[in-house]
């Protein structure tokens, strides 16, 4: 039940809502979590090397002495060099030793996409648009050349993904079968089943097949089966910590590939839950971010993985460059080495094509506005000059899939019908491959892309790796895989002995209950926009600024268990600065997290001051057992429901959404009274009512204590409170209020704090 109160007296409190600056507190610290770039005891860089010959075949006797490393262009001396052939490691001096189980397991992903039906759709419906119900003869030709030409994308795929089956791949390889169908489609998980596998790639590669949600939803079933609910997101250990025993079932022999199954699913489950989320944030960008989601979440097991990509093809649109090299970047980390077939076979169009078209627009658009007089009003093609002549640059799609491929260690298959020859060289390398560690010997972690080539003593002889690396913090493993370049200076921020000040701002993490009585974290971070820097844009009446930020939640063991971030672009016109600057930047983000203690981290970069600021501070969860009180939140307004507000929203009160704040700075003469907000959970079991005091302290002296009246609790035992107290009687200084509920033998206590001037 929602009761508000007046609390009236001297030691009533206040908040303002005209939006004030915020003072930022210094935090104690927490030790920074250990890990490693890529081995994390040793930081060292580690490669899948594939060595072939002129005629394609596998090199697999050479020696430490036919290999140069160089690490943006210096040369590395090499630490370690062996020979992975199937379950063994074969050492420089031929000694032969069993991998460890984990890392015997390979993992091989096939993910299929085909486009032609869905420009098919696209052109019809266009064609209707423009002409009524009867289709033209041409749109009918292109309609019928589309399915044509996508039949046989399909059959070639199939075709290429039967002939992989039917391989002599050993036990040990795991294969999963997915489609990117606007967004990352999950048909088969990881299972070395072939029946299971030929039949997902049947389904696939049906033209009549349009929708594979209702695929996705059974295997995520499947999966959270097979982990167990997870709603915290937490990861899963690393490989080292996994229990070596393996798993037996009544009636069944010991799996040695249980703790490697565990991780696969956990793995999946995780790529299907991130991939939800980006499908509906990026339209338009499917396959770049659903192949990211396919392979940044491998990272959890050792030794190599591979993708099968067949595609159609993608160029990479303006805007989302950085994201096509983030998708390299956690491939290599992750060890997953892109093969890429163009399913569009032998062509006799050139892919080139439509280079040419989109530069032969742009030169038409060129001369036609060389040729124009007056004032003539401009055309789209016009005003799309510049990017018409850029995107050109970008429309061969072979050379996209080849740098991917080729960036990563593997290599694209373009072409041809015949797939065979390119699947068993796909097949060997899975198995067969040289692992070269070096030590990178970085001075400077500061995120930049370091280029890695591996050169050989013979020129007869070709080489498959990754190339290259992000120069990332040994520690920063600890919190995923994929960083955007904003996320590096903020960690760096994070893990430094002191982390810096430049400004102001407040985060937090309040204590909630959930609808089915979970305990909920409600992450706050309160920036006040008079802190960030702006700059002139390129337009006249425009100014610029950029927030970014970064959380991460640490168990007590210093293990990450929940990170957000994004980074924010700020544009305005100039006759707005102004009344931006009064305001306040407020994020807030709920989620279900166990009982016990944690670390939050913090760090937000002022984008165009080129500034960063950091806090670390403890949050801690109660149980969901008891009498409890949520943390206290002071409201700075309030916004009408939307149609995106979750039900169990904790800030939800009624039908506004409260955007709260975090130890403001009150401007007495502009604010008459401050609500603070909380949620009581009463006890069920305790027949007595609960009582609440608010105890207010000013420079760390107690005032006195109010005592107001509390309703009634709803039928979940909550009691959402919202009190309202004067300002008229207080003089200006540091203030603290404790809100202390009692009900039988049971006490709850929490505070919030504010500044008044």
């Amino acid at each position: 039940m929602l009761k508000i109160s007046y609390v009236v007296g001297l030691w009533a409190a206040a908040v303002a809502v005209c939006l004030g600056p915020a003072i930022g507190a210094q935090q104690p610290q927490t030790p920074p979590a250990s890990g490693g770039v890529v081995k994390a005891a040793t930081e060292e860089v580690l490669l899948d090397v594939v060595v072939r010959d002129k005629k394609g075949h596998a090199v697999n006797d050479l020696k430490p002495e036919d290999f140069q490393v160089f690490d943006n262009g210096e040369p590395k001396k090499i630490k370690s060099f062996r020979l992975i052939e199937g379950k063994e490691a074969i050492e420089a001096g031929g000694a032969q030793t069993p991998l460890d189980p984990l890392h015997q397991i390979r993992l091989l992903t096939m993910i299929f996409q085909f486009r032609s039906a869905a420009r098919q759709l696209a052109q019809g419906e266009a064609v209707g648009a423009d002409h009524g119900s009867t289709l033209t003869a041409p749109g009918t030709n292109r309609g019928n050349a589309s399915t044509a030409n996508d039949a046989e994308a399909r059959r070639l795929s199939r075709d290429g993904a039967v002939d992989l089956l039917k391989q002599e791949l050993p036990p040990n390889v795991y294969m999963a079968v997915m489609t990117i169908d606007h967004k990352l489609e999950v048909l088969q998980p990881y299972t070395n089943d072939p029946d299971l596998l030929r039949k997902a790639i049947d389904r696939v590669t049906k033209l009549q097949v349009t929708d594979f949600a209702a695929d996705t939803e059974r295997v995520r079933r499947e999966l959270e089966q097979a982990v167990g609910s997870n709603p915290v997101g937490q990861p899963a250990p690393a490989p080292t910590k996994l229990a070596s025993a393996p798993v037996t079932t009544p009636n069944q022999s010991a799996d040695p590939d249980a703790p490697a199954k565990a991780v696969m699913a956990q793995m999946l489950l995780q790529a299907l839950n991130t991939e939800e989320s980006n499908a509906m944030t990026v339209p338009g960008r499917a396959e770049i971010f659903a192949l990211m989601d396919a392979v940044k979440e491998q990272y959890r097991l050792p030794g190599r993985k591979t993708v099968l990509y067949f595609s159609e093809g993608f160029t990479i649109p303006q805007g989302i460059e950085s994201a096509f090299d983030d998708l390299i970047g956690a491939a290599n980390r992750s060890n997953v080495s892109l093969y890429i077939v163009d399913a569009h076979g032998l062509r006799t169009l050139s892919a080139n094509q439509a280079n040419v078209n989109e530069l032969r627009s742009a030169a038409q658009t060129d001369r036609t506005q060389a040729g124009m007089v007056g004032n003539e009003p401009v055309s789209m093609g016009e005003a799309n000059l510049m990017e018409t002549v850029i995107q050109s640059t970008r429309s061969n799609y072979q050379m996209t899939l080849a740098h991917l491929a080729e960036s990563t260690g593997g290599f694209l298959i373009a072409d041809t019908n015949d797939l065979r020859g390119p699947i068993r060289k796909l097949a060997e390398d899975i198995q067969t491959y040289y692992e070269i560690s070096y030590k990178p010997e970085i001075s400077n972690y500061d995120g930049s892309f370091h280029k890695v080539a591996v050169k050989m003593s013979s020129g007869d002889l070709r080489v498959q790796s990754r190339s290259g690396y992000s120069a990332l913090p040994p520690s920063l493993l600890s919190v995923g895989t994929t960083l955007h370049p904003y996320e590096v200076p903020l960690l760096a921020a994070l893990n430094s002995l002191e982390p810096p000040k430049a400004f102001d701002y407040e985060s937090a993490g309040l204590y909630f209950r959930g609808l089915q009585n979970q305990p909920v974290c409600d992450l706050l971070i309160d920036v006040p926009l008079a802190n960030v820097t702006f700059q002139k844009s390129n337009a006249a009446d425009q100014v610029k600024g950029r927030l970014s930020y970064i959380a991460l939640l640490k168990d007590e063991q210093g293990e990450v268990v929940k990170k957000f971030q994004n980074d924010i672009p700020l544009i305005e016109p100039v006759g707005r600065l102004e009344g931006l600057k009064a305001n306040h930047f407020i994020y807030t983000e709920h989620f279900d997290l166990p009982p016990g203690h944690y670390a939050l981290e913090t760090a937000v970069l002022d984008g165009e001051g080129n500034r960063i600021s950091a806090r670390k501070s403890s949050v801690t969860i109660a149980s969901s057992s008891g009498l409890a009180i949520s943390g206290v939140s002071i409201i700075r307004t309030t916004k009408d429901r939307g149609a995106s507000t979750a039900d169990g929203d904790p800030l939800l009160l009624g039908t506004k959404l409260i955007s709260p704040t975090l130890n403001p700075v009150i401007i007495k003469a502009n604010t008459k009274a401050l609500p603070f907000y909380l949620v009581i959970y009463t006890d069920k079991n305790v027949s007595a009512p609960p009582q609440l005091v608010m105890e207010f302290s000013r420079n760390g002296k107690v005032l006195g204590t109010g005592l107001p009246q509390l309703g009634p609790p709803d039928k979940d035992g909550r009691i959402q409170y919202v009190a309202m107290t004067p300002t008229e009687r207080l003089e200006p200084g540091n203030f603290t209020v404790r809100f202390i509920v009692k009900q039988g033998s049971e006490t709850a206590v929490e505070s919030a704090a504010f500044t008044l001037q």
